[in-house]
């Protein structure tokens, strides 16, 4: 069972870390008000709007995160030469996010936008490219990134892959040597498309679809082990930790493995942002030399807190320390 000296133990580390957020940036967009009548016009409720808050989100969320724990964050990311990009950069800096958001004229920044009326989701709508660049383009965005890293030299670097078109197979695998190279700890919250380029990762967290998507089957929690052992073992990664929903996590590494269950049931109010939250204390547990265990019951808790709330919030170690 996880204790509030361990969440301040991690706290103390992180405090002690740079960390670099390398992924597909969102602006996140909640429109919220009440439904009390369908529209005459058509089968659809009508939405009396309330209010609209605009918060980051994707890659962008796990920098707010990060910092929320207390570590030195930098993101890098791509957005759109429009006015959505600049919201979401003025997002960043409101929470004080340092920030290198390479822009693409050809392409909009991607934006969430929910809509919510009493909790309950009504309708998503989604505004983006998911091509990823090529050629030029792709070798300048490349060397940016590198650079970037190079003169940040993080402690921790986390790859948020949602599938929208910046981490390319080639950035993954310049990013992960680069980093080896500087001896950064390199977690990795993979999509389907580039599943298997994460190899020589120290920490790969996949959820049950994604794994199930690699696998090319339907899982139960009996097959876990002697996949993620091959998994584990055929891309040369420290840690895989597969999240399960509401039955928990499950880690392995060379040494041992645990299925972590949740301690407590909640009532789900928005799952949106639990996998940053989850990727973000896994790491830093991890760093700071938990084992499987307390790191998946720090995980567990994270994601709940963050699923009871109302859209995409960062996991606060002293809001969670409440819930023990």
């Amino acid at each position: 069972m996880i204790t509030k000296e361990d969440i301040a133990k991690v706290q103390t580390k992180a405090k002690q870390l740079k960390a670099l957020v390398i992924g597909d940036t969102m602006l996140d967009k909640y429109i919220y008000g009440s439904v009390e009548r369908i529209s005459p016009e058509a089968p659809v409720p009508i939405l009396s709007h309330q209010s609209t808050e605009l918060k980051a989100g994707g890659a962008a969320n796990v920098a707010l995160n990060l910092a929320a724990w207390g570590c030195d964050v930098s993101l890098v990311g791509l957005a759109g030469d429009d006015p959505n990009g600049e919201i979401l950069k003025s997002v960043l800096s409101r929470f004080a996010i340092k920030h290198d958001l390479l822009t693409d004229a050809d392409r909009p920044t991607t934006v969430k936008t929910r809509v919510v009326a009493s909790s309950h989701h009504l309708l998503r709508i989604d505004e983006e490219s998911t091509n990823y660049p090529e050629g030029d383009a792709e070798q300048k965005m490349v060397h940016r990134v590198l650079e970037i890293l190079k003169a940040y030299r993080p402690d921790l670097i986390i790859l948020q892959d949602y599938n929208k078109g910046f981490l390319t197979r080639n950035l993954i695998k310049e990013v992960i040597t680069t980093g080896k190279s500087l001896e950064s700890f390199i977690a990795v919250d993979p999509k389907e498309r580039h599943f298997f380029d994460y190899g020589r990762a120290d920490l790969l967290k996949p959820n049950l679809r994604e794994a199930e998507h690699a696998a090319k089957m339907h899982l139960s929690i009996s097959d876990l082990p002697s996949l993620t052992k091959g998994w584990r073992e055929d891309m040369k990664v420290g840690t895989i930790a597969i999240t399960l929903g509401s039955n928990g996590i499950y880690l392995q590494n060379e040494k041992s493995e645990a299925h972590v269950k949740p301690d407590r049931a909640i009532d789900v109010v928005d799952v949106c942002g639990a996998g940053d939250a989850v990727i973000c204390s896994l790491a830093l547990s991890l760093l700071a030399d938990f084992g499987l265990q307390e790191s998946g019951d720090l995980a567990n808790l994270s994601g709940a807190y963050v699923c009871s709330h109302s859209g995409v919030v960062a996991a606060r170690p002293d809001e969670i320390m409440t819930w023990i």
